[in-house]
């Protein structure tokens, strides 16, 4: 079914209740159906068709969600490009997912426009803000598009979103989810224990939308409840914004969850309203987690999932984060057993599993796991082995079933919820003409979880500040990817191929710690 037309269903429901809050505008459910139908058809007055590609960068507003729900109406792929990439990464996507029609705001767009670059295959510009000089206005094609929703068919199988993010060399990957992955998706969070939405809950929207929150859009949707952006991440924003609005649920990342512990006046704020915190996208130290609950209540519940998966995959609920607050504190830093229709298990690499406290490799099967990788064959195989994705998360299970991530086969950083590959950072580094090796990796950090940290060797005679390096590195990648130290050393460790042994050098700063992410 087209998921376009659930929301209309919503809408006849739910006609004059309100779906959407940004800041003070608010749109009910037929006002929203009316706006997505106006897009869809649009979309359609362009030339663009079921299939073809609409990219949408910008920072949380709601026309992301207008966005997503008209290419649903219309079958037309959505492209969700990050707001924190730069105008090259930003270009990279639109050239490598074919994209036909490019929606931006006025920043994002100038930056594009003015790179070195040419969008090969886009051939509408659609402007949020101010039209630029010969571009199309977004209001201005909601204008021009019929009140009627398109009478699209779609698949199962059809391609619904093409969402991007680095390999482990740090190459872009373009990760395929058909509608029947969405679908999935979205019957799980109507399933999940601890978030049972109604008409009118209310759910707020911190992190991007265009990343991991913007996965519960629909299902809010879906229930008759109600979805509040929130333009930035600001503490003292957000937790006014939960006070005014009464809200009952969040979605935050662990830096968010740090941050809001950190924050002096946090107990001043009203936040009973709340009846779920569902927190995600890296890992937590127990620690945190009893804070957390201390300040909240017994309604934290986390999930473990990834871009490939769609969704969750396994899930640690808030009774059982109760359970292990009282009797085993220890599981506070599991992510979990697996759920609902998914299958999960933990393997060796011959692909047996793993006994209990063994590490092995996280492994998933369902109805949610993605495609594929866009136009990489190679990658596909590589990861998707006899049906199952190959997560590179390397786990213990305990006798109860619950799974540990204890460390990455690959060696992928994630900061503050977004994934960083240290091979981006280091290519970046070895264009500075003092630096002669590099070696970019995790280290624990408590406002960000991990934070990148880069170990330099310099050329002889030569001199760079680490604040010089950092700088340079904020020049050519996205602000999040920079490092956030550096240190130098005479020399890096070898492994007998003459290869840098990064494992060794890991060690060195996790040191004294029971596993290697944090």
């Amino acid at each position: 079914m087209n998921l376009g037309r659930y929301i209309s269903r919503s809408a006849c429901h739910f006609r004059n209740s309100t779906a959407l809050i940004f800041g003070e505008k608010k749109f009910t459910y037929g006002e929203l159906d009316l706006r997505t139908n106006r897009l869809a058809q649009g979309l359609s007055g362009l030339g663009l068709k079921r299939g073809d590609r609409v990219a949408i960068q910008s920072w949380n507003r709601p026309e992301i969600v207008e966005t997503e729900v008209a290419c649903y109406k219309a079958g037309m792929v959505r492209i969700p490009i990050n707001a924190r990439l730069s105008a090259a990464e930003a270009v990279e996507i639109l050239n490598n997912a074919e994209v036909r029609a490019f929606i931006t705001d006025g920043k994002h767009g100038e930056a594009i426009l003015s790179h070195s670059v040419a969008m090969e295959t886009v051939s509408h510009f659609i402007c949020l803000d101010a039209p630029l000089e010969g571009k199309v206005g977004y209001e201005a094609l909601l204008a021009s598009g019929r009140d009627e929703m398109p009478d699209v068919e779609v698949e199962l199988n059809d391609l619904a979103v093409l969402t991007y993010s680095s390999g482990t060399t740090g190459k872009l990957k373009g990760i395929m989810q058909s509608y029947g992955n969405r679908l999935a998706m979205i019957r799980k969070a109507l399933m999940f224990p601890d978030v049972r939405l109604r008409p009118g809950d209310i759910f707020v929207h911190v992190g991007p939308i265009t990343h991991a929150s913007g996965m519960l859009l629909m299902p809010v949707m879906f229930t008759g409840a109600c979805n509040v952006i929130v333009g930035r991440f600001d503490i003292q924003l957000l937790l006014e914004t939960i006070q005014r609005e009464r809200a009952n649920y969040t979605m935050l990342v662990p830096a968010m969850i740090h941050m809001i512990l950190a924050h002096p006046g946090v107990r001043q704020y009203d936040l009973s309203s709340l009846k779920g915190i569902f927190y995600g996208a890296a890992p937590i130290s127990p620690a945190v987690v009893e804070q957390a609950i201390a300040l909240f209540g017994p309604i934290l519940s986390q999930g473990y999932g990834m871009s490939e998966t769609t969704s969750f995959v396994s899930i640690l609920t808030a009774s059982e984060h109760v359970e292990a607050l009282k009797n085993c504190p220890a599981r506070l830093s599991s992510c979990g057993r697996p759920v609902f229709d998914t299958e999960v298990r933990v393997v060796d690499e011959e692909g047996h599993d793993v006994k209990t406290g063994e590490m092995g490799e996280i492994i998933v099967r369902g109805p949610d796991i993605m495609q594929g990788y866009y136009r990489d064959p190679e990658l596909t195989a590589e990861t998707i082995r006899d049906g199952w994705i190959h997560s590179s998360d390397m786990a213990k299970v305990d006798e109860a079933g619950y799974i540990y991530i204890v460390d990455r086969k690959k060696d992928m950083i994630i900061s503050g919820g977004f994934n960083v590959y240290p091979s981006e950072v280091e290519n970046v580094l070895y264009t500075h003409p003092a630096v002669f090796e590099a070696c970019v990796l995790a280290v624990p950090d408590e406002k960000w979880g991990e934070a990148i940290k880069a170990v330099v060797v310099l050329k002889p005679g030569a001199e760079v500040t680490a604040e010089a390096l950092i700088a340079h590195c904020e020049g050519a990648l996205s602000s999040f990817k920079k490092p956030r130290s550096v240190d130098f050393v005479p020399e890096l460790p070898k492994n007998p191929n003459g290869k840098i042994a990064k494992r060794a050098i890991k060690d060195f700063y996790w040191a004294g710690r029971e596993r290697r992410v944090n």
